[in-house]
């Protein structure tokens, strides 16, 4: 194989995994928005801190303690744009 070859190659194999970091990282990112989302509507709703977040870890799969994290995000966020 000679070295434009080898090159070419190793740049498909860097493209490649470039792309698929991104589809990752953009999937994750999707995934924040979606749950954040939430969060908002449940509050509209009405419903309790404790209640969103025993639905938040329910729904997306993760534990309470990612839950809160995700709840005190939200709240975090309204504070600093109500100042």
């Amino acid at each position: 194989m000679n070295l434009k070859m080898r090159l070419k190659d190793e740049w498909k194999l860097g493209l490649s995994e470039g792309l698929d970091q991104g589809r990752a990282e953009g999937k994750t990112e999707g995934r924040d928005e979606m749950t954040l989302g939430l969060i908002h509507a449940l509050q509209a709703q009405g419903m309790p801190q404790k209640q969103i977040i025993e639905a938040l870890a329910l729904a997306r799969k993760i534990s309470l303690a990612k839950a809160q994290h995700y709840y005190e995000q939200v709240t975090q966020a309204a504070n600093e744009s109500a100042h």
